[in-house]
Formats: C-alpha cells, structure tokens, sequence
C-alpha cells in the first residue's frame, strides 16, 4: 500500500514583513521558536556626516523569509517581537515561488550576505556599493581572475576608469 505525498507536510518559504530595521530582531526572535528564518543582507557604504562607513542592511528592507509547514500556528509568527505578520494572498499565507529562496542562499555566505558579482561580464551596467563612489552606475570594462574589476563612470562628459574588487558592483 502505497501512502499519498500531501503537500501540507512539505516545508515552504513565506515572507514576514518586520517593524522598520528591526529585521534582525524578528529573526532572532523567530529561531527562538523554532522557525527556520533566512534574512538575505547585503553590505552597502553609508555617508554620514563626513565619514564613510560600510554596514550590513537588509536586501529587502523591511522583510525576511520563513520556512513552514502550511498548517503552522500563523499567530505566534504575527505576534513576534519586531515582525509586523506574514504576507497573506487572501486568508492564507502567500507562498514565495519555488527556488528563489534556493538561489539567494546559493550566493549567500554563512552570515547571509549575497554576492551578485557572479556572472558579471565586460559591458554589463554595474552599481557600484562600496566605496567613494558607492551608488554610482558605469560600464564594466575590465574583469580579471584575481576578482579585480575596472568600471568606467561618466563624470563631466568624459570616461573616468575606477578600479574595484567584484564584491563591490550589483548588476544595474
């Protein structure tokens, strides 16, 4: 006699929206009961009052992934200290598309930092994230196999070549 597969018994990632930058917090809060949580980060340079700074924040700020099964108590994930609730589609929790989960933990490393310099290829718009010209957006002109990359940046109507590691472009 064969047994039935029910989709029920399968784990699935949801997306819990958090308090504003309190995403850390919801998922610490969040393994003390048990959940599997993953909260893709990033690291960014930050200016503040004339210093330079690089910190770690959130991909997509304001959220974080919840591995469960269907018929887990909802309640206690909405009553979580720093989460807001799970993302419903109608009454039931909406389920993220199969394998994107899967493929930012794939380029994440253990601390859940993503890297998307893989894959970069010369000519590609690339956004710069660290560094004095964090935000800035030029071409890739030059990629090497030690992960050092040149980017061309336009300033004053000319090409400037700036010269960076890979770890610090995001695909534009």
């Amino acid at each position: 006699m064969s047994e039935s597969l029910n989709l029920d018994d399968i784990a699935k990632w949801f997306v819990v929206a958090t308090k504003p930058r309190k995403e850390v917090l919801a998922a610490r809060n969040l393994r003390n009961q048990g959940f599997a949580v993953f909260l893709p980060q990033m690291r960014r340079t930050v200016r503040h009052a004339r210093q330079i700074s690089v910190r770690t924040i959130p991909l997509f700020p304001g959220y974080l992934f919840l591995e469960a099964l269907s018929a887990v108590r909802w309640r206690s994930v909405n009553g979580t200290f720093g989460a807001v609730g799970i993302i419903t589609s109608g009454e039931s929790p909406a389920i993220v598309e199969s394998g994107f989960v899967d493929a930012l933990r794939a380029r994440a490393d253990a601390g859940g930092i993503v890297d998307f310099s893989g894959g970069l290829r010369i000519g590609d718009r690339v956004e710069l994230v660290a560094g004095p010209f964090a935000r800035q957006i030029g071409n890739l002109a030059a990629l090497d196999d030690r992960g050092r990359v040149t980017v061309l940046l336009e300033f004053l109507a000319t090409h400037v070549p700036v010269r960076t590691t890979a770890e610090n472009l995001l695909p534009a």
